[in-house]
């Protein structure tokens, strides 16, 4: 993963773990770059089964559960 797919998956990761989903809206400012840069990795995240899209944002799949934990703890 390149540092901004990184990025974009810990974000989602942490606001899973307080029960919230990551909009659109919130990667755009945490990563200061716009939704049409964001979309190709976020994309690969959900190819890679990391990362799921619902109608109110981004979640955390499950294998990206055991993904996030056998990296980074």
């Amino acid at each position: 993963m390149n540092p901004l797919s990184i990025q974009i998956f810990q974000d989602i990761y942490h606001a899973s773990q307080s029960g919230r989903m990551m909009t659109m809206e919130a990667l755009e400012i945490n990563t200061a770059k716009p939704a049409h840069q964001l979309r190709p990795h976020l994309e690969d995240l959900k190819d890679s089964r990391f990362v799921v899209e619902h109608p109110e944002g981004f979640g955390i799949a499950p294998s990206g559960i055991h993904y996030y934990k056998s990296h980074w703890g």
